[in-house]
């Protein structure tokens, strides 16, 4: 009989700004999926009506080999599998002959932006909370522009939410670190204080040996009033999360993130 003495695996929390950086991934994720959504058919029916039962081959010559088609590299020739890749690609290429007098220049700057940031978060490039804003904010616009309110109206409701987050974020950190610069100067007032009575009290029993020990009690409370005045603010503390009502230790609570998988 052999007993297994390996040890159990520990486990680390993420670090915070790992966290916020998947975060963000996750906001941008989620973004490009409505955008394909609303984006592919208009595209695709824009395409038809300019070139007919051509407009897979048209589509497909905006890409230098079949596999950059992504999804669609795995299918028939006549076969156009539409993700974000495909779509902004398509729609860049195809501009002059499809596109032009439907937008404006603004609404192909907001695709040139988007062509971007997709090919930013597709390898793994970091993206903070500007970028993420920037991404939520040039989706709803070209969304508008090509008349899908409803899911212009689902992002614009997607920023807000990275809004809410991120000032509370801020709030909450002030607020922790006002509260520890309180609390710090009432423990050193409560040193001083302590401090200055067994002092007094040694002194007035006029002992041979009691400035000895007054002046050690002294380096004593000295040394600690140094060590909390070094102590590092405190910004994160522990508290329950509003959604899952956890108990968590980061801005972003860990267990109610979010993990759906899209392809874009």
């Amino acid at each position: 009989m052999s007993n297994d003495l390996s040890e159990p695996p520990v486990y680390e929390s993420p670090k915070v700004d790992d966290l916020h950086e998947q975060l963000e991934r996750d906001y941008v994720r989620d973004a490009l999926e409505v955008l394909t959504q609303a984006l592919a058919p208009y595209v695709e029916q824009n395409l038809k009506n300019t070139f007919g039962d051509k407009w897979t081959r048209n589509a497909s010559s905006s890409f230098r080999r079949p596999r950059e088609q992504g999804a669609g590299s795995s299918s028939s020739p006549d076969e156009f599998v539409w993700d974000a890749h495909s779509t902004l690609t398509v729609m860049w290429d195809q501009w002059n002959a499809v596109f032009r007098q439907l937008l404006g220049h603004t609404e192909r700057s907001l695709v040139s932006e988007l062509r971007e940031f997709r090919n930013r978060w597709a390898h793994q490039r970091q993206l903070n909370f500007d970028d993420t804003y920037r991404v939520l904010d040039s989706i709803e616009r070209l969304l508008t522009a090509i008349g899908c309110d409803e899911e212009a109206r689902e992002i614009y409701d997607t920023k807000q939410e990275l809004l809410e987050r991120e000032f509370s974020d801020r709030i909450n950190e002030r607020t922790l670190a006002t509260q520890s610069r309180k609390n710090k100067w009432w423990t050193i007032g409560i040193y001083i204080i302590c401090c200055i009575a067994i002092v007094a009290q040694m002194v007035m029993s006029w002992q041979s040996s009691s400035y000895l020990v007054a002046g050690f009690v002294v380096l004593v409370f000295v040394y600690l009033i140094y060590q909390r005045l070094q102590d590092e603010t405190v910004v994160y503390g522990p508290r329950e999360c509003r959604k899952c009502s956890r108990i968590i230790y980061t801005p972003d609570c860990p267990y109610c993130g979010k993990k759906k998988k899209v392809s874009v």
